[in-house]
């Protein structure tokens, strides 16, 4: 009986937890249309980050892009390329990460 209970209850915690979770990560969908932008599974995009994601995640299905393709191409290769950009960093400051970098190292804009 306990057993049950236990397994019940594990369950209900993963079935609400996934959903929340899910939202966080890249779909099959979301990899399709970066395919068409030759940007494939292997490269960087499997290192993003949670946060990363959600935004990428975000700007692949923006309401307000759907109708113009190539301002929706334009806006999540100018992210892709900033996300490049912070790995560069993060790799010629070892141990350091991007939102934590010193004031100096910000030149003025984010």
């Amino acid at each position: 009986m306990k057993r049950c209970i236990l397994l019940g209850i594990a369950g209900g915690i993963l079935g609400i937890s996934t959903p929340a979770l899910a939202r966080f990560y890249l779909t099959d969908s979301d990899f399709a249309y970066l395919a068409t932008l030759n940007f494939e599974k292997p490269t960087m995009l499997h290192s993003l980050g949670p946060k990363e994601e959600a935004r990428l995640h975000a700007e692949i299905n923006d309401r307000m892009t759907e109708k113009s393709p190539s301002d929706r191409a334009k806006i999540v290769t100018d992210t892709l390329t900033q996300f490049l950009s912070h790995r560069r960093w993060e790799q010629m400051h070892p141990g350091q990460f991007w939102e934590d970098r010193p004031v100096s190292d910000r030149g003025g804009h984010e």
